[in-house]
């Protein structure tokens, strides 16, 4: 059930990302400006979390996931070759 909700945080955090759904994704979520990172291209900056409440909120939580995600899920085309690769990843093994 958890590696689920993991699944469908992940396919949401493409959609904004790509501009598929009509939310202000900046409001989520800041791309990392650090040019020289491991793992892939596009990875998110995680704000501080002020509370345990905070922490646990959509945006907080998916950041390390999407985080240690192989460049080649990340840098998909489409949402279903996301979704084909994604499938190819362990999501429980994840952070």
């Amino acid at each position: 059930m958890e590696t689920r909700r993991v699944r469908a945080d992940l396919i949401m955090c493409y959609k904004m990302l790509h501009g598929l759904v009509d939310i202000d994704v900046s409001s989520f979520f800041a791309l990392s400006d650090v040019l020289h990172t491991r793992g892939n291209c596009k990875k998110l900056s995680k704000p501080h979390s002020v509370s345990a409440r905070d922490g646990n909120m959509f945006s907080k939580r998916i950041v390390n996931i999407w985080n240690s995600l192989p460049d080649n899920v990340v840098s998909a085309t489409s949402i279903s070759s996301f979704k084909r690769r994604l499938a190819c990843v362990h999501l429980s093994a994840l952070p």
